[in-house]
């Protein structure tokens, strides 16, 4: 792992990073006119922002200019603009428009972003909050990741004995339980807006990952409770993360897909994971989600170095250090 201690390759991860992260809150959310249309009818006041081109002007006055507008769906319909927004034909708009029902023409009351590099789709019922799914479906990879790591190296410490393998297993294990809490957070802020609390007990995938983090406490647990030798303490804890990582593919993958479930992430068409093998999400969505994953991914692998590092240093200052 010498090569994610090099300064160089730390600064370009942390460059490029952070411009994921950026992008990830910065990028414009937005939908068509049929989610302003939808939400009016309704009597929802609060307003839906709408990703449109302005195809072709139709009409021009003093104050307001018509054209004929496309949105991020290739929907057609008439569009006025208040010509204080300087806009002209060509350009990629994210605004605020109003719905028109009698003539189904729409008008733009507010603008957001002129010609954005990219858009997010806008997620019926999150909104902004959608962006969520851009750390808490990476932080959920990671987690199992890093379990599965976790016990590869308590395979490879049970076979060869070797101290190192059973540090390697720990440092692996306590970041999986990190990225499983900050899943599990960001899952409850999700949970919090969208189904209006942020802990549902009835909610499988909820009390699933609670069941995940208690078997990973206990592993934790294990260790600090023992007082036998080192190597028998390593032994044990080896035994039981194999036994523990039997149960993440099914706590995180297959108890919330056979049972009814309110997460976005259950059934055969679910957005990331599902039976058909699909990402069911916008391209640029997905590409971002990704990216994420590879940088949590590289992230993993660094703090588990650093962790490491520490412990290894930890114990040749304080021999009996555990």
């Amino acid at each position: 792992m010498k090569i994610i201690r090099n300064p160089i390759v730390l600064i370009v991860f942390a460059l490029c990073f952070g411009t994921s992260i950026f992008l990830s809150f910065s990028t414009p959310v937005a939908g068509g006119f049929r989610d302003t249309a939808m939400l009016m009818m309704l009597g929802v006041t609060s307003q839906t922002p709408v990703a449109l081109t302005l195809e072709q002007k139709i009409s021009d006055s003093a104050s307001i200019s018509t054209y004929r507008a496309k949105d991020r769906f290739d929907l057609e319909r008439t569009l006025h603009v208040s010509n204080n927004f300087a806009l002209q034909s060509g350009m990629t708009v994210v605004g605020e428009c109003s719905f028109a029902p009698g003539d189904s023409s729409f008008t733009l009351i507010n603008v957001q972003r002129v010609n954005p590099a990219m858009i997010f789709p806008l997620i019926q019922g999150l909104g902004e909050l959608g962006r969520n799914i851009l750390f808490h479906v990476p932080m959920s990879f990671i987690a199992f990741i890093a379990f599965l790591v976790g016990t590869f190296y308590s395979i490879i410490f049970l076979r060869k004995g070797n101290l190192k393998y059973d540090l390697h297993a720990r440092a692996a294990s306590s970041l999986g339980l990190m990225f499983t809490t900050l899943a599990t957070v960001t899952g409850s802020i999700w949970a919090r807006f969208s189904w209006g609390k942020f802990w549902d007990w009835d909610e499988p995938r909820e009390t699933s990952i609670l069941v995940l983090l208690l078997i990973y406490v206990a592993y934790f647990l294990l260790r600090s409770l023992l007082e036998d030798t080192e190597e028998k303490k390593a032994r044990l804890a080896a035994v039981y993360n194999i036994i523990a990582f039997a149960t993440v593919p099914f706590l995180m993958f297959v108890l919330p897909r056979i049972t009814r479930s309110l997460h976005p992430g259950s059934g055969s068409e679910a957005p990331v994971i599902n039976l058909s093998g699909k990402t069911h999400i916008d391209p640029s969505f997905s590409m971002f989600l990704w990216i994420n994953v590879v940088c949590f991914a590289i992230l993993f692998f660094i703090l588990k170095d650093i962790y490491i590092r520490i412990e290894t240093i930890r114990q040749q200052r304080e021999p009996n250090y555990d």
